[in-house]
This record gives structure tokens, sequence and C-alpha cells, in this order.
């Protein structure tokens, strides 16, 4: 009997003991449940970990055996970050990150940067934050979901990516023509970064955005630093970053395109990719990808069409502020002693990092198409200096697409902007 009761009180401890670490350890995951329930989730395009390290989105890295790209805007000094992965278990995993500073920062002391951390092994997770050192205080964190993952099947043919509107940007016509100019090219999908831009313009791209043609990503650079017109920092200057974070603008936008498009088109908003023989990017693709089957990333002449012709012919929209590109019919003729910039088509899952003329990290193999396959019709208000009008050269690339232009963007104007 006493031999009974010895073994009943030791079974009775063995019980209690069980009990108390268990709901010891309910209790402790239930404190960490709730602080991570309790983390908001950012929702600004730009959010501030501290005043050295802004995080713009974190995207699924499946080509480097499951980790996580984190595009970030960074200060120059930063040598250490961490990625936190939020388990499904309750469980906060600290990984080093990773830091690889764009090449381009051009001087500037803030610059694009991207954090690259390994998923931890056994690991469920949806959201992750982010911190300067090892910390459980987290009460200055957000968590942010992780893009891309899983990837999904490709719906767009071409997304053309654009940086970034400014200035209370205005210039209507040039948007509605180059939005429209994309359409009858091939793109499904057009992706603006906007920091600022007039009532109007504004107006147009709530158009687009309702069309289901146009993706506007908010773009409050300004607010967080002191941005350059720029792109290339000199002594004495008090901004912080160059021309509005335009490197980190296409970087986002080629890792949120990456599993969405089958090419993405970066240009500028002055900018048109056109083919010289084929009629869109469909078939100037097709025949390219024959000629350069491995060739991942494909390099286009810039060519600058200043205002020329006069002739009211293609003017029917002097009522609404912009440069119409179907007056844009001569051509500059290219410096043989200057360095002549290049636009791009890219397929977005061979590419690691972009820049604005050329893609420094990639795989397969990048390609100049001659001027005589396709050009990047570069439209712009000033002829330049020491150049006569007789040294233009007469070319209409622009004309052959005005059959189908000139109605399409004659329909959204007098829809937005009608004559009185």
């Amino acid at each position: 009997m006493r031999m009974y009761t010895r073994c009943m009180l030791c079974a009775l401890s063995i019980f209690v003991c069980v009990a108390v670490i268990l709901f010891s350890n309910r209790l402790q995951s239930g404190h960490q449940e709730m602080r991570i329930q309790n983390l908001p989730i950012a929702t600004d395009t730009i959010t501030a970990l501290d005043h050295r390290t802004f995080i713009i989105a974190p995207y699924y890295e499946p080509r480097l055996g499951r980790s996580v790209r984190v595009i970030a805007i960074i200060h120059v000094s930063v040598t250490e970050l961490y990625c936190i992965f939020h388990c499904s278990t309750n469980q906060d995993v600290f990984i080093r990150a990773e830091i690889a500073f764009h090449r381009d920062r051009y001087g500037f002391p803030y610059g694009e940067a991207e954090l690259l951390c390994p998923e931890p092994s056994g690991c469920d997770y949806t959201y992750m934050s982010f911190s300067s050192m090892i910390s459980t205080n987290t009460s200055q964190n957000f968590l942010f979901e992780v893009r891309n993952r899983p990837p999904q099947p490709i719906s767009n043919n071409f997304t053309v990516c654009m940086s970034t509107l400014y200035g209370n940007y205005n210039n209507v016509l040039q948007v509605v023509q180059h939005i429209e100019m994309y359409k009858i090219l091939g793109a499904s999908r057009v992706t603006i970064y906007n920091t600022s831009c007039s009532r109007d313009v504004d107006k147009v791209l709530r158009h687009y955005i309702d069309e289901g043609t146009l993706e506007v990503v908010p773009w409050p650079i300004d607010r967080h630093f002191k941005t350059s017109r720029n792109w290339k920092y000199t002594p004495g200057l008090t901004t912080e970053i160059g021309y509005f974070g335009q490197l980190t603008t296409l970087n986002d936008c080629l890792y949120r395109n990456m599993y969405k498009s089958k090419f993405v088109v970066f240009n500028d908003i002055d900018e048109i990719i056109l083919p010289v023989i084929d009629r869109d990017w469909s078939s100037l693709m097709e025949s390219l990808q024959k000629q350069f089957s491995d060739t991942s990333v494909f390099r286009f002449e810039t060519h600058v069409f200043p205002t020329f012709d006069n002739s009211s012919k293609f003017d029917l929209w002097s009522h609404v502020p912009g440069i119409n590109i179907l007056l844009h019919t001569f051509r500059k003729p290219l410096n043989p002693n200057m360095h002549n910039p290049r636009k791009l088509i890219v397929n977005p899952r061979n590419v690691f990092q972009t820049s604005v003329h050329y893609v420094p990290k990639y795989t397969g193999k990048a390609t100049y198409v001659p001027n005589t396959t396709a050009i990047n019709f570069h439209s712009k208000g000033s002829r330049g200096k020491g150049i006569t009008s007789e040294d233009f050269i007469r070319d209409d690339i622009v004309l052959k697409y005005n059959a189908s232009l000139v109605p399409n963007v004659d329909r959204v104007i007098q829809k937005l902007f009608p004559l009185q």
C-alpha cells in the first residue's frame, strides 16, 4: 500500500511538472503570437526601419536555393541587417542578411540595395520583418508579406516599367500617347512610379487604372530623402539620393512583374522602343529570339527626335498640355564621340538586378539590337545646341502607327478633356 501511494505521488508529480511546462510554453507561445499579430503590416511603398535603412518589399527568390530578396534603400555606412522570419510555429528566426549595394550609386550616400536571406529550414512563414540587431524588442517593427510566394503563372506578354513622375508632372498628351502606343505594340500592363503629378495627369492615370492597363505605385521618396534630379553626386550637394531613387523603382518593378510577365520593358515616360521592320513587340521578339536563342537581355539604341515639324496635320489636341509625338519626325544624328544610351527588353526570370541602360546581373547573354531592326524613340522638346536643321535626318517611324494611334488617343482625350 505504501509502495502504491509512493507511485501515485510520483506519477502525480510528473503530471504536474509536465502540465506546468506545457502551460508555460503555451503561455509563452501565446504572448509571442499576440506580439506578432500586434505588429502593423507595412502599407507604404517606402517604410523606414531607421534613419539609415528603408524597406521597399521582400520577394521570394527561388533561383538561389529558396531565399528572400529584399529591395531597399540603404545608407552606405550600413553593414549589418537581419531578416526576421515569423514562422507559423510562433517562432522568430533571425537570419543575418547579405547586403548588396547597386554598383550605380554614383556617389550619393543612399542608394538601391538588396538584402538576401536564405529561408530557415522547417519554417513555414508568410510575413517577415527586419532589424539592425538581434533583439526581441520589435515594438518599432512592421510586418512585410513576402511577394511572389509561390510564383504564379505568367499572365502578361509585355509589361512596361516606367520611373518616376515628379515635379508636378503635367505632360498630359505624352502620357496618353505613350500608353496607347504601348498597347498597340503589345503591352498588357504598364507600371508607373508616381512621386508628383498634376491633377490632369492624375485624371489620365486613374482612367488607365480603371481600364486595367495601368498600375500606379505611389513613390513618396521626397518625404524621406533630399532628392536630386541629377544622376551623379558632386561635392557640395546636400541631396542624398540620385534621380528620385530611379534604380530602386526599376528593380522593384522587375521583381513585382517577374512571374507575371513574359517580358519586361524598361523605358522612361518620353521613350518608346519601336520596331523598324516588325509591326509590334511580339513579332519583334519572336524574330530576335530565333536569332539569339540564349539571350536574356536585349538592348536598343536610343535616338532623339526633337520637336521639328510645325505642321498642323496631327495637331488635334492643342487644348491639352504636352508633347505630340506625331510631330517628331526628324532624328538627331548620333555623335560618334559620345556614349549612346540604350534601353531594355528583358526576360525577368533570368535577371537578378537591373540598371537604367544595362543589366549588371543576369544569366544568359545580352545582345545589342541593330538599329535596322528596332530603335528606342526618344521624343524631346529641344533640338540641342550646335546642330542646324540640315543635320537632322527625316524619319517617319512613328507615323506608321498613326492610323491606330490617332483615334485611340482622341477617344481618351475627348472623354477626359472634352472641348467646351
